[in-house]
């Protein structure tokens, strides 16, 4: 059972991604199996990712509200248009709303 402030973040989120997101693409699992069609995504690129040896890379991140992407496979993809990013780690999870970094 989830409490009152839960179900206020994951209506925040769901109504931000909504006007928010500015791609539609697909989630895949690690073998190219579709496991969500049609998903609001907001794709962020150039963001900045903190490395080994104080760093800094330039990477792209994909925002998707994660009770939509189940089960979750962090070895997966997107799929926007032709262009597949596979997913490179974490850079947020809320529980409701989660980015992850992505590579072509």
């Amino acid at each position: 059972m989830s409490t009152r402030f839960g179900r206020a973040m994951e209506r925040l989120h769901r109504v931000g991604q909504a006007r928010l997101a500015d791609s539609i693409g697909n989630y895949v699992d690690r073998n190219g199996a579709v496991l969500a069609q049609e998903l609001e995504l907001q794709v962020d690129r150039n963001v900045e990712r903190f490395g080994e040896g104080h760093t800094v890379d330039r990477v792209a991140t994909i925002s998707a509200l994660r009770s939509l992407i189940q089960p979750l496979d962090r070895k997966g993809a997107f799929v926007i248009g032709t262009e597949t990013l596979h997913i490179d780690g974490i850079a947020d999870d809320d529980g409701h709303l989660i980015t992850f970094y992505v590579v072509p």
